[in-house]
């Protein structure tokens, strides 16, 4: 595997594969041979919501940079708020609700 070395700011915004909000992908899982299935840098504005689902064989990473809004994980609210982290294990549902502008990573793991 070759070195991978990029500049955020220089990586083309994409839809997520949710459909809602948009991202820059800094690697994906065809690129590592690692179990990261993806990290990108996530965006939402005020009043977007991811739908609620669950990966059956994905751990996911939250790391929120700027805004706020909250994570719902298997019921329970949980404020996402800058410098907060949460883990969404594999199976859990979740979804997303953006209540400003909000900036994120996201980082998927593979489980199986």
């Amino acid at each position: 595997m070759e070195k991978i070395v990029r500049n955020i700011d220089e990586i083309l915004l994409q839809k997520t594969s949710h459909g809602i909000g948009m991202k820059q992908v800094l690697i994906a899982n065809d690129e590592t041979d690692s179990a990261i299935t993806q990290i990108a840098r996530s965006r939402l504005k005020a009043g977007e919501t991811v739908d609620e689902h669950r990966h059956l064989t994905m751990d996911e990473h939250f790391i929120c940079l700027s805004g706020k809004g909250y994570v719902c994980l298997d019921g329970e609210r949980i404020e996402f708020v800058p410098n907060t982290y949460v883990l969404v294990p594999a199976e859990s549902m979740h979804h997303l609700v953006a209540e400003t502008d909000m900036i994120f990573f996201t980082i998927g793991v593979a489980t199986k």
